[in-house]
């Protein structure tokens, strides 16, 4: 027979001002953490890297749209020792030549160009990079709900870095990092989906993590495989029409700028050889795994934890975009350390146990 035994008074007010107590501790951890993340940003803001050369032909290309190429030269050329020191840089003709390789982020420039017409351009790209890693901080406060965690996941230097870099990779980590996090949600697929495809704007070669998120939604059933498909097509179209509409070299031409040498990239064969990229390949491995090994260690602790796919996925699109780009670089690979780390935090998570029972006792 069930027998039933009452709750005393004083306990169940002790336990509602314990509940009480609770969430105004919680509410402050919260707080605290987006002050702190405000600091951040500000910091970042105030004290950005001033020697990327990339921030420098984002300026020329938003100049450009009102201004002589003649004038936005000399106004660029001499705007930084950086600038006025490179060799890539050296005359208008090789500064037109140079903004194809840029202005595939349209959306990005576009932000540029909205901001500065409010602020001084660079002042505008450092503000879109600080303001997007307190958004991340924001996405990954939210998305693990421990405050703390997550902003020292944020202070960590390769995080940190991206508020002070005059390059598109803050803007494009916090759309990719919002996408993975509404995906997650199980109830946010396409809205996630619509993000990462926003991302696409900021950097294309985000495709290769949209085509692994598709392929994984399709895998599991949880989105129809002939819209998964059509949607891959449609993200390798935008890419496509992207490069086609900024005038883009190609990917052999990219590469060969990048890791096997050339000042101008107009005037580079479009031609690799096996050897040229066996070459790249193997000094971008072998400094690579200083950057990534702590990160890969959390990752196969996060998974031994518990598995999760984000992992897997995020694996694929960073080996896929090493491969086609072996840069060791961490502006590259912040997005990715950031899951790792919120997978990490995530796979404590426990069953959230009631603060009291007001239910009878049965026996």
């Amino acid at each position: 027979m069930a027998l039933k035994t009452a709750i005393p008074a004083t306990s169940t007010a002790s336990g509602f001002l314990w509940y009480d107590f609770s969430r105004l501790l919680r509410f402050l951890k919260f707080a605290v953490c987006v002050l702190f993340l405000v600091g951040l940003a500000y910091v970042c803001y105030r004290r950005p890297v001033p020697d990327d050369f990339d921030r420098y032909i984002y300026e020329a290309i938003v100049r450009g749209k009102s201004q002589p190429l003649e004038v936005v030269y000399d106004t660029v050329k001499h705007e930084n020792p950086r600038a006025e020191e490179s060799s890539v840089l050296d005359s208008p003709q090789h500064l037109r030549e140079l903004e194809p390789l840029y202005a595939i982020r349209p959306l990005y420039l576009e932000t540029i160009s909205l901001l500065g017409t409010r602020l001084p351009i660079q002042n505008a790209i450092d503000l879109i990079s600080a303001a997007s890693l307190f958004g991340i901080g924001v996405v990954v406060v939210c998305w693990t709900r421990k405050p703390i965690l997550s902003v020292l996941l944020i202070a960590a230097y390769p995080v940190l870095i991206l508020g002070r870099l005059g390059t598109p990779d803050a803007l494009s980590t916090l759309l990719v990092i919002t996408g993975l996090w509404l995906i997650e949600r199980e109830h946010s697929h396409l809205l996630g989906v619509s993000i990462l495809f926003v991302s696409l704007g900021v950097r294309t070669d985000n495709v290769l993590l949209v085509l692994g998120v598709l392929g994984w939604l399709a895998w599991n059933k949880k989105m129809k495989v002939y819209l998964a498909g059509l949607l891959a097509i449609l993200a390798a179209a935008a890419v496509l029409g992207i490069n086609h509409w900024a005038g883009s070299y190609g990917w052999i031409v990219l590469f060969r700028f990048s890791f096997t040498g050339g000042r101008y990239p107009a005037q580079l064969p479009h031609q690799l050889t096996v050897r040229e990229y066996s070459a790249a390949l193997l000094r971008g491995t072998s400094m690579i795994f200083a950057h990534v090994s702590i990160w890969i260690l959390l990752g196969i602790l996060a998974t031994l934890r518990r598995s999760t796919w984000l992992l897997f996925v995020t694996a694929i699109a960073v080996a896929a975009h090493f491969l086609l780009y072996p840069s060791p670089e961490d502006r590259y690979l912040v997005w990715a350390y950031i899951v790792t780390g919120v997978a990490l935090i995530r796979s404590f998570e426990v069953a959230a146990r009631p603060l009291m029972n007001t239910d009878v006792i049965e026996s």
